[in-house]
C-alpha cells in the first residue's frame, strides 16, 4: 500500500503544509480538524481550508464528538464551518464514554439542516463494539463509513450496518512531502480518485480544477547538432521541435514547471 495516498487528514498537529508539495505527491483530498466539544476551534482549519483548495485538494472537516451534549455539538460544529448545500461532514466517534444515544442524536442535527448535507462517521473499535454484528438501520441509511484501524491485513467493521467502508484510515505514521515534523494519517478510499473527489466534495460534484499558468519567462536554449544527427527536443514530455543538420539550432521554449 503506498505511503502517499490520495487522501490524508490533518489538525493543528500537522501545522501549515505546503500544499502545493502535498499535491504533488498525489494527494487529491484533505479531510480536516474543524471544532472539538462545546467551544474548541481547530486554529489551523480555515487557513488550511483556503490554501488546500487553492492547490487543487478537495476537502472537508470533521468533529471530534465528546460524551453528552450531542445536539449543542453538532450546532457548534455547524455554526463554525458554516456548510454550503451538500456538503459532507464528519463525525469523529472515538472518545471513550461515547454511546450510540449520542451518535445518533449527532446525525439527527446534521440530517435535519436544510442544506442537505452528507454525513459521514469516523471510528475504529468503538463502534464496532457497540453496533457487533446487527444493523441500524437508521445509520445505515443517513451515514457511510470511514474506518479507523491499522493493519496491513483486511480490516474488519461493523459491516451488519455498513456494508463496505467508504475510507479506510490505515495508518497514523504516515510521511507526505510539504507536512514537516509530524506523522500524517494515511486513507484508501473505496474507489479510484475521481470518485473520491466527488465523495469529498460538496452534493458529489467536483471542483474546478485551477487554471495552469501562464509562462511568466521565455528559456532560451543553444543547441549545436553534429552533422547528420538528429535532434528530438521534448519540455516537460511533450515534443517541441525535431532537426537534423550541421547548423546550430536556437530554439525558444516556453518555461515550464521542470525547467524552474
Amino acid at each position: 500500500m503506498s505511503d502517499h495516498p490520495s487522501c490524508i487528514d490533518i489538525s493543528h498537529w500537522q501545522g501549515f503544509p505546503d500544499f502545493e508539495e502535498v499535491a504533488a505527491q498525489g494527494v487529491v483530498a484533505c479531510i480536516m480538524k474543524a471544532t472539538e466539544g462545546t467551544s474548541y476551534i481547530d486554529p489551523n482549519r480555515a487557513a488550511n481550508y483556503i490554501n488546500a483548495t487553492a492547490a487543487g485538494i478537495a476537502c472537508c472537516t470533521y468533529h471530534w464528538i465528546k460524551p453528552g451534549n450531542a445536539a449543542k455539538q453538532m450546532e457548534f460544529y455547524l455554526s463554525v464551518v458554516d456548510p454550503v448545500g451538500g456538503e459532507r461532514m464528519v463525525i469523529d466517534y472515538e472518545e471513550d464514554g461515547l454511546q450510540l444515544p449520542d451518535l445518533l442524536e449527532a446525525v439527527e442535527v446534521l440530517k435535519a439542516d436544510p442544506r442537505g448535507l452528507q454525513v459521514t462517521v469516523y471510528s475504529g473499535h468503538l463502534l464496532k463494539e457497540q453496533l457487533g454484528i446487527d444493523c441500524d438501520d437508521y445509520l445505515a441509511e443517513n451515514t457511510d463509513l470511514w474506518l479507523a484501524q491499522y493493519t496491513t491485513g483486511t480490516p474488519s467493521w461493523p459491516s451488519g450496518t455498513y456494508p463496505h467502508w467508504t475510507l479506510w484510515q490505515y495508518s497514523e505514521s504516515g510521511e507526505v512531502d510539504g507536512i514537516d515534523d509530524t506523522n500524517v494519517d494515511l486513507n484508501r478510499f473505496d474507489g479510484d480518485n475521481d470518485e473520491l473527489v466527488r465523495w469529498i466534495s460538496p452534493g458529489g460534484v467536483a471542483p474546478p480544477k485551477p487554471p495552469k499558468p501562464e509562462p511568466s519567462e521565455v528559456v532560451t536554449v543553444g543547441i549545436m547538432a553534429p552533422e547528420n544527427i538528429g535532434v528530438l527536443v521534448t519540455v516537460n514530455g511533450d515534443e517541441v521541435s525535431e532537426r537534423r543538420g550541421r547548423r546550430r539550432r536556437r530554439l525558444l521554449i516556453p518555461r515550464g514547471p521542470d525547467l524552474r
